[in-house]
């Protein structure tokens, strides 16, 4: 299997604390969510990718296990148990996103995958726990933001306009003496969040 470096991936140093890949995988997860970019196949390949670096990383003990056997890391058990490589001595293969999976487990022949994707290997050999992680990750909705023209009579006193936004009328409070350009926060009255995750903010 082709190595993938997923701290690459993740945009962090080997040395980046638990905290910090945490972090990173939040922000990366939504920015390449498949419901936010629902016809960018590239976003769909990377949040794959994402989700599998997160797999192998947020955990310490399989982080340890990726540090130490790299992509045979899921087989860190059966090589501690033989004493050394799990995969027999056989040669280190290539995997591709354009190609098959060339090499051998246990010392020769080859297997081809159809061309599939590195994602659907992965998923295939180890369960899909990236897609499971992708399915219930919650994130938050997007912010939003609205302008709104007063007289200065009506600046002047506390006004109680109604507002459309995203097809749903809110009606909204402005209080006496606001001045120009000033930002009013509406909670979660923004973008709904992505499974079940709170919706985001109106401004």
């Amino acid at each position: 299997m082709a190595y993938i470096d997923y701290y690459k991936v993740l945009g962090v140093d080997k040395t980046a604390t638990q905290e910090e890949i945490k972090k990173a995988y939040r922000k990366l997860a939504r920015k390449y969510h498949p419901d936010l970019n629902p016809k960018d196949k590239e976003a769909n390949k990377l949040f794959q990718q994402i989700n599998e670096a997160n797999e192998a990383l947020s955990d310490p003990e399989k982080r340890k296990k990726y540090d130490d056997y790299g992509e045979n890391w899921k087989h860190a058990d059966q090589a501690q148990q033989q004493g050394g490589n799990p995969f027999g001595g056989g040669r280190r293969g290539s995997a591709g996103f354009g190609g098959g999976f060339n090499g051998g487990f246990g010392g020769g022949g080859s297997a081809d995958f159809g061309g599939g994707d590195f994602s659907d290997f992965f998923e295939s050999m180890f369960g899909g726990g990236g897609r499971q992680q992708r399915n219930s990750a919650r994130f938050k909705g997007q912010d939003l933001q609205a302008e709104l023209k007063i007289t200065f009579r009506e600046a002047a006193e506390t006004h109680k306009p109604t507002i459309t936004v995203n097809g749903k009328n809110l009606r909204i409070t402005i209080p006496a003496g606001i001045s120009n350009g000033q930002v009013i926060k509406l909670k979660g009255q923004g973008s709904p969040g992505v499974n079940n995750g709170p919706s985001g903010d109106l401004f």
